[in-house]
């Protein structure tokens, strides 16, 4: 029992090299989306979202919900957008100004 307790005792570090033309190196790394979460709708909407707010340079929750494209993965009311913005809102890319939201901080930066 004493060689178990020696081996959960000690650190690995594993390297690897590939090397290779450009396609063929970032085909072994690509990951697959099988069986894995995809956040590609999410973040589609997400940017969707953002891409509104910019277009209308603010709004107030509903009027930002009406203007938001047919195509978005998930469909979002009045109370969904606030919810979303709240979030974005951590992270510097909408502000609240009264009742209106704008781009933030970040995006104005970014323009």
């Amino acid at each position: 029992m004493g060689d178990e307790e020696d081996i959960e005792d000690e650190a690995v570090t594993v390297s690897m090299e590939i090397s290779g033309n450009y396609d063929e190196v970032m085909s072994k790394l690509a990951t697959e989306d099988e069986g894995s979460t995809s956040l590609v709708s999410l973040l589609d909407d997400l940017e969707q979202l953002l891409d509104t707010v910019v277009r209308m340079d603010g709004g107030t929750r509903s009027a930002i919900a009406q203007q938001l494209p047919e195509d978005m993965a998930v469909s979002f009311d009045a109370q969904a957008v606030v919810d979303t913005l709240q979030v974005l809102e951590r992270y510097d890319l909408v502000v609240l100004e009264g009742n209106t939201w704008k781009p933030g901080p970040k995006l104005v930066t970014e323009e």
